[in-house]
């Protein structure tokens, strides 16, 4: 798998455990689902190359997920 692939993958699974969880533990969900959806756009054009912010803005993505006891996939 190359690393936009993986990328997108971890996104379209972050987006997934997002939409998965009660609106209780995420009340503001919106503002995530909305980003998840941009780079999903972004990250299907076929030059796609993430760049380092992205790329730290899903690991922390992630991070915030684990740390509100959202089940997230595994990556």
């Amino acid at each position: 798998m190359t690393q936009s692939t993986n990328h997108l993958s971890h996104a379209r699974a972050l987006r997934a455990d997002i939409l998965a969880a009660p609106a209780v533990w995420l009340p503001r969900r919106d503002v995530l689902v909305q980003w998840l959806d941009g780079f999903l756009l972004r990250a299907r054009a076929p030059a796609y190359a993430p760049d380092e912010t992205e790329t730290a803005d899903l690991q922390a993505l992630d991070l915030f997920l684990r740390g509100k006891m959202v089940p997230v996939a595994a990556a």
